[in-house]
């Protein structure tokens, strides 16, 4: 074969035509994404409107807490001894556990001259 034998098919140069979109295609580009706008803005809507709902309400009555009176530790104090020196119908180890909470305590060690809150009867 000679080269001018060969002939190359002709090259279309026409632009391709433009590209049509199935309903399942424009419902993935248009829908979708209006759909995660839809719910943010509901759920957006839902949060601020139960937020509106649920503020606190003041109250007249008095303030609700736990009578208490202070005592100053020792040296040599324990939790035990400055709960067992409270008179109290409770028992000595709810007690201690009241007195912890009620002082924000994590562990048992006092300093003399610290004050402690201790529930009253």
């Amino acid at each position: 074969m000679s080269t001018a034998q060969l002939a190359l098919a002709p090259v279309d140069s026409a632009p391709a035509s433009a590209v049509h979109l199935t309903r399942r295609g424009r419902f993935l580009l248009l829908g979708l994404p209006a759909l995660a706008v839809l719910a943010v803005a509901l759920l957006g809507a839902l949060l601020l409107a139960t937020s509106l709902l649920n503020q606190a309400q003041a109250s007249s009555g008095g303030v609700p807490g736990v009578d208490a009176q202070v005592v100053t530790v020792g040296a040599g104090d324990t939790l035990w001894s400055v709960a067992a020196s409270v008179e109290s119908e409770e028992h000595t180890q709810v007690l201690i556990g009241q007195i912890a909470e009620l002082n924000g305590l994590d562990d048992s060690e006092l300093t003399p001259g610290q004050e402690l809150f201790v529930p009253q009867d």
